[in-house]
């Protein structure tokens, strides 16, 4: 039993084709392996610039803990300084009120007794 012409021209053509494609595909292979190379030593770049990035936004960080640190630090012994002033205050202000009380209403007094003694 022979096998046909047609049979043969066909598996030839399948395998040549087959044969193109695997050269085809071997050679979008190769192109993108190059790619991943470039895009490898990309990211190695990158990755080194946001390192670089990383160690200087640190550096800003601590310096801006250094400076929030020190300003409430100043800020603590300013509020202090005024709480301590407020209260002297206050104390003076018990002390004298009674007395600024007495003196208003002595004031007030004589003023309405001034204006009565006019009128007559």
């Amino acid at each position: 039993m022979t096998v046909p012409t047609w049979v043969t021209t066909s598996v030839g053509i399948y395998a040549l084709i087959g044969s193109v494609v695997f050269l085809v595909y071997g050679a979008i292979a190769f192109f993108l392996l190059l790619i991943l190379r470039d895009i490898s030593i990309q990211v190695k770049n990158l990755t080194g610039k946001v390192e670089q990035l990383t160690d200087k936004v640190k550096g800003i960080a601590d310096q801006v803990n250094a400076v929030t640190t020190e300003v409430g630090a100043r800020t603590t012994g300013i509020v202090r300084m005024v709480d301590e002033s407020a209260g002297s205050a206050i104390r003076i202000l018990e002390v004298l009120a009674p007395v600024l009380v007495v003196v208003g209403a002595f004031i007030k007094l004589r003023n309405m007794a001034g204006g009565r003694l006019r009128r007559r």
